[in-house]
């Protein structure tokens, strides 16, 4: 073998050998990387999953509020109904206990019988007096439970915004990062590729070197 075949095919030798180490180094890297990107969209999707249970939970939440909301506000006009009413009873009472007034006054009722029909309107009036001011009390009371739950309601309404706000933040975010991991994995195995397609090359230049070598030799 001549000493130019012969450098011909060190050559040839020690670039099947960089070429070999560069690809296995490059193949190793985009090992990492596939194993990196694989960690990061665990990662990604672990806290879309806990952000989209909150807000799972945020929206019973709030279907739970709203629900009860509604139930008071409907209670509420029926308490207020029912104060109306008896209010208005209450005023007729009170109107013929006027007019009976009047009719003592103009001789048309004795004493007696005035006396008699008032007591009966007095403890009606007392009675439908007292209903009202339950009435009141209970209004009062629903009145301050609605405006508790509209707040609790305008909370939820916050929380659950600036959750999905997050949500749609790191959703994009993983979009953006899937986009960028794709990029560099292609990047990776188009490097690998072209790595292996010049091994091959210098692999066959060897081969092709050492068999003229030998014919040259003969």
């Amino acid at each position: 073998m001549s000493k130019k075949t012969l450098a011909v095919l060190s050559l040839a030798i020690a670039v099947v050998f960089l070429l070999s180490s560069t690809a296995c180094v490059s193949k190793k890297r985009l090992e990492r990387v596939e194993q990196e990107n694989a960690q990061q969209m665990a990662q990604a999707n672990a806290r879309i999953d806990d952000l989209t249970k909150k807000n799972e939970t945020l929206d019973k939440g709030l279907a739970d509020t709203q629900s009860a909301l509604s139930g008071a506000q409907s209670e509420n006009k029926q308490l207020a109904s029912t104060a109306a009413s008896l209010k208005d009873q209450l005023a007729a009472l009170e109107g013929q206990k006027t007019e009976l007034d009047k009719a003592l006054a103009a001789g048309k009722e004795t004493e007696a019988s005035y006396q008699k029909k008032v007591r009966s309107l007095n403890g009606a009036i007392g009675n439908l007096r007292t209903k009202v001011a339950e009435m009141e009390t209970l209004i009062t009371a629903k009145e301050a439970e609605i405006a508790a739950l509209q707040q609790t309601e305008a909370s939820l309404k916050a929380a659950a915004e600036e959750q999905s706000n997050k949500l749609a933040a790191l959703t994009a975010d993983k979009n953006s990062l899937t986009a960028q991991l794709d990029k560099t994995v292609a990047s990776k195995k188009s490097t690998t590729l072209i790595l292996g397609i010049l091994l091959g090359l210098a692999v066959i230049l060897a081969l092709v070197g050492f068999l003229r070598g030998r014919k040259t030799a003969a």
